[in-house]
């Protein structure tokens, strides 16, 4: 019955070094933590640029990709368009109500007419 005790003592040793080498395994090649950086979005205004509007065609959407142009301000520009026809040029745009010419001005190189 001693001899079973001693046993089952020296396998449950076993058992506790097994499990502590494999925690210091696992510590040991565990990839170490680094400090996580807060992800920054890429800078948009570039691609702005490559993003042209033709105010004559675009709908709401599109218009909303001009700087300064919300939901709001492109309806107005489509009332207007309905209302009185396609532009001439860009800066005809000007005359929608809420649309200002500083707004116009910043559209330089994102919208045209044809």
């Amino acid at each position: 019955m001693q001899n079973k005790k001693r046993r089952e003592g020296v396998f449950l040793l076993l058992c506790l070094a097994a499990a502590g080498v494999c925690a210091g395994l696992a510590f040991w090649f565990a990839v170490p933590l680094h400090p996580q950086t807060p992800q920054t979005l890429p800078d948009t205004k570039a691609l702005a640029a490559y993003t042209q509007v033709e105010l004559n065609t675009a709908d709401a959407d599109a218009l909303c990709t001009l700087p300064g142009v919300g939901p709001r301000s492109a309806q107005a520009i489509l009332d207007y368009r309905a209302q009185y026809g396609p532009f001439a040029q860009v800066e005809d745009v000007a005359q929608v109500p809420g649309i200002t010419q500083a707004m116009v001005d910043s559209w330089a190189g994102q919208a045209y007419v044809r």
